[in-house]
């Protein structure tokens, strides 16, 4: 849904925000309710220590993707569905100011969202899976999903729910590519750090990760290396210039909008929490 600290926030209360959850035909809240967005890995420290503070016993589910692919996967999806190129015509320069992208690097980055979360919440409030297991075992990773928001009634998931992709970047860009050999060193170079540390805070649960992309970094060539340095030290410099130019503003009307809502809705003493 994309609500707290996006633009919906600046747009809607928490009234319309709570409104989503309600019953469909007028009877009880289910026991449990919640919403899915990727966004949401991107918040602040701060930003997320306001939304444990309004709704402290939040469970926290967490899937994570083999970086590469993640990143490949968005940059089709930016490309070949967001601005409806060929992305067969884009060139690898393109990919690659895409890959430097401040919000590709925020996504990218699990340690610090897992971090982030895990401190305003508390460890055991997170559940971590990956999407291989749920590509390859989707009934393992709903089980592992129920067993975390408490749910005490087994739930076989239906056959169609199984071979059903919602919104898979095959299926929504018009072309297939397959990665060129440059990006997908480019993208092993610029996040083996970040997966080393989230392999340490996982204890080892991604080591067959970090292997993969040493390997891939190692294929280095001299002209990679000129290119990566250029990319990173003029041609993304302004755009990144511009995203936190952009986010200084962004940053400061939801908090004044944070403000607002918690006077109205969490300071009151006569209104509780949200449910």
């Amino acid at each position: 849904m994309d609500f707290f600290f996006m633009r919906r926030m600046l747009q809607h209360d928490l009234d319309w925000y709570e409104a989503h959850f309600e019953s469909g035909n007028g009877g009880e809240l289910k026991p449990v309710r919640g919403e899915i967005s990727p966004i949401y890995g991107r918040l602040k420290a701060w930003q997320v220590r306001r939304i444990a503070s309004l709704l402290p016993d939040l469970r926290i589910i967490l899937t994570l993707r083999h970086p590469i692919e993640r990143v490949w996967s968005q940059a089709l999806l930016e490309f070949g569905y967001l601005k409806g190129r060929d992305v067969r015509k884009v060139s690898s320069i393109a990919f690659l100011r895409q890959v430097e992208r401040a919000r590709n690097i925020l996504s990218s980055d699990y340690c610090r969202t897992i971090k982030i979360w895990s401190n305003a919440f508390g460890w055991d409030a997170l559940h971590i899976d990956f999407f291989d297991r749920l590509r390859d075992d989707p009934q393992a990773y709903i089980n592992g999903v129920l067993r975390h928001i408490g749910a005490t009634t087994p739930w076989a998931l239906p056959t169609k729910f199984m071979k059903t992709k919602i919104h898979a970047t095959n299926s929504i860009v018009a072309h297939n590519r397959e990665i060129p050999e440059v990006v997908e060193w480019y993208i092993a170079d610029r996040l083996l750090e970040p997966v080393e540390r989230l392999n340490e805070l996982l204890e080892g649960r991604v080591s067959s990760w970090v292997d993969e992309m040493r390997t891939i970094r190692g294929k280095t060539r001299l002209s990679w290396r000129i290119l990566r340095q250029v990319n990173r030290t003029m041609l993304s410099v302004p755009e990144r210039l511009a995203y936190e130019a952009y986010h200084v503003v962004l940053d400061l009307r939801l908090w004044l909008r944070w403000r607002h809502l918690e006077r109205s809705y969490v300071s009151d003493g006569d209104r509780p929490r949200m449910n």
